[in-house]
């Protein structure tokens, strides 16, 4: 009796809720609107997986079309610089 007597109040409620959470848990409907969540929170965080992915890849795109268009540039200008000294003067 002397372990009960030493636990205080505040242990007692978070024990109460504890025991009540697990005997909520233990109700179909609980346990079945749990599953649902869990199944729900797969599916988003999938998505959103697929979006980032998405996000990624164009920013990557846009940052390869951005370098691309660089080296086209330059290589034109080589090609105008080369087609003046093939010309006949």
């Amino acid at each position: 009796m002397g372990i009960l007597k030493s636990v205080s109040r505040k242990a007692w409620k978070w024990i109460l809720i504890a025991a009540a959470v697990f005997a909520a848990t233990r109700l179909y409907y609980v346990q079945e609107m749990m599953a649902a969540l869990v199944l729900f929170a797969v599916l988003f965080s999938c998505i959103a997986a697929v979006l980032f992915l998405f996000f990624v890849l164009d920013r990557a795109g846009l940052a390869m079309l951005g370098f691309l268009e660089l080296r086209a540039k330059e290589v034109l200008q080589h090609a105008r610089g080369w087609r003046g000294f093939s010309d006949p003067r």
